[in-house]
């Protein structure tokens, strides 16, 4: 007699959707092979209930998670005008979230506010431990490598970070569900990552948080009461932009050289009588000063000869021109490149030179400033010299470029879901552009792509499918889907979000669960959960 033992109570599919939620929100920030564990539990689970029918059936019927899944339909439309059917099918499988989420979310039962909250701090503790072990990283690895994280990219970890840091900051002041000690924990979480994203220089994360910060605090300011105070935070608001620009623009005054390169002053011979060679054709600005002026090659190399066993003629440790380092770690110090130049040297300069240490800059604590200071260097060489370094913020200008070509050719339908990979590929060559074949990459900007892709009414439907929904269900007054809004949204302005398996689930699982995965929403004024709707 075979005894068939009885399926546990607890093993349902409300408790198998539940692990799927938080094996996602655990992986999201860590993982992208759980990730996928993740999305496939959840679909294996949806497709498995008996009232799948039903489910069908209700999808159907809502209206704001129909309009968000149209972002996978637009692509699929897409393939009736494009040739490469290989590259599109490799599209449109990264881009499954978009279909899947939207219906497993809004018909799976929603979230009571403290089966939320307590996913959230799943999600806080996987920030928390990425970080950490992204710390642990950082500092154990033999070259000081800020700008790479383990688990996925830089930029989605710091995007999943900026909406663990605003959940953060939104729970430790729920005193109804948290101790006192827990929320100052909670607190202390939201600084930390907060600090660690200037620790790994992450420009585009802290830029989000704040601006984020910015648009959270002004709505807060407006409906306040008490005249005193609401003018002292709105004082407050507006010094955060006013002490940006004034900070960035002291970085761009110190690194901006105060003359243009031939000037009358400019002296053409050293000390010692031999001639200087004022060369503007070899990019850079270190510093405030130009690379290209001031150089004697005979006299750095008699003299560097007398101070080190390593040929001027080699290479550094990085693979780089020793003379080119030489030459551009002088003119960081505002050294002339000659004999007294040379002897002006430290010791310590000649071994940071021989080791491949460029600039002094590269000396300097790392942290957000000495980030901006390469973004700003970036971009002023880029204006006066049209140089492309082999940095992501001037490569993002000219992928732009590329990008506003290619709807400029395709305006009304653009390329095809397939086709656009193929037309960046065809572009940059027609631009004559510097960058190699090997960086001749996508446009890094969301919006771009898409347009670029689908053409201006594909486009235009994609700004409504982002936006629409949160007006339909009155949502941009909640706390979370307004601080993923405002995050996704500016994430695309530099980044090609949904076109990497991370991106694009992190945009559709956030959208969903913020969107219709909750039976409650936590408003942005009062600190408190009301039922929706």
């Amino acid at each position: 007699m075979t005894i068939v033992k009885k399926i546990p109570a607890w093993f349902n599919h409300t408790n198998i959707h539940l692990f799927g939620l938080g094996l996602m929100l655990v992986s999201l920030p860590t993982s992208k092979y759980l990730m996928s564990i993740a999305q496939f539990i959840l679909i294996f689970n949806w497709l498995i209930d008996p009232k799948i029918l039903y489910k069908f059936r209700d999808f159907f019927k809502n209206k704001p998670a129909l309009v968000v899944f149209s972002i996978f339909a637009i692509h699929v439309i897409g393939l009736l005008w494009t040739s490469d059917l290989h590259y599109a099918w490799k599209d449109l499988r990264i881009k499954l979230p978009l279909l899947a989420l939207p219906i497993i979310i809004s018909t799976s039962p929603r979230l009571n506010v403290k089966t939320f909250y307590y996913l959230m701090l799943v999600f806080i503790g996987a920030n928390l431990f990425g970080s950490f072990y992204s710390s642990y990283k950082l500092f154990t690895q033999e070259i000081y490598q800020p700008r790479s994280a383990p688990f996925i990219s830089l930029i989605r970890f710091a995007l999943n970070i900026s909406v663990a840091f605003f959940a953060g900051i939104y729970l430790s002041f729920q005193k109804k569900y948290f101790s006192k000690v827990f929320r100052i924990f909670l607190a202390l979480s939201s600084i930390w990552l907060l600090f660690f994203l200037t620790l790994m220089e992450s420009v585009t994360g802290f830029a989000i948080i704040v601006i984020t910060s910015i648009i959270l605090l002004t709505i807060f300011v407006i409906n306040l009461k008490r005249i005193v105070v609401k003018s002292a935070l709105l004082f407050f608001i507006i010094a955060i932009p006013v002490f940006m620009f004034l900070f960035m623009k002291s970085i761009y005054d110190e690194i901006t050289p105060k003359k243009p390169f031939y000037h009358e002053s400019l002296d053409k011979f050293t000390s010692r009588g031999n001639p200087y060679l004022h060369d503007s054709t070899l990019f850079g600005i270190e510093n405030g000063n130009w690379v290209g002026q001031y150089i004697n090659v005979e006299e750095l190399e008699s003299e560097w000869n007398k101070r080190s066993n390593i040929k001027l003629d080699s290479v550094d440790k990085y693979g780089h021109g020793l003379m080119y380092t030489l030459i551009r770690y002088m003119t960081s110090k505002g050294l002339r490149k000659d004999a007294d130049g040379l002897n002006a040297l430290t010791p310590e300069d000649i071994h940071n030179i021989e080791t491949g240490i460029a600039s002094i800059n590269h000396l300097e604590k790392r942290n957000i400033k000495h980030r901006l200071k390469t973004v700003v260097w970036e971009i002023v060489l880029y204006r006066q010299t049209g140089y492309l370094t082999a940095t992501s913020v001037t490569q993002r200008l000219e992928f732009w470029r590329a990008g506003i070509n290619i709807i400029r050719e395709n305006l009304w339908f653009g390329t095809g879901t397939g086709d656009i990979d193929n037309a960046f590929k065809q572009m940059y060559p027609k631009m004559k552009s510097q960058l190699p074949p090997d960086q001749w990459w996508r446009t890094h900007n969301q919006y771009l792509t898409v347009f670029a892709t689908l053409g201006i009414f594909g486009f235009l439907l994609f700004i409504f499918a982002m936006v629409w929904p949160g007006i339909k269900l009155n949502m941009y007054k909640d706390y979370f889907f307004l601080v993923f809004f405002v995050i996704s949204t500016l994430s695309m302005l530099t980044e090609d979000t949904l076109d990497t398996q991370a991106g694009v689930t992190f945009y559709a699982f956030f959208t969903m669960l913020f969107l219709l995965g909750r039976d409650t929403i936590n408003p942005l004024i009062a600190p408190k959960s009301t039922v929706q709707q």
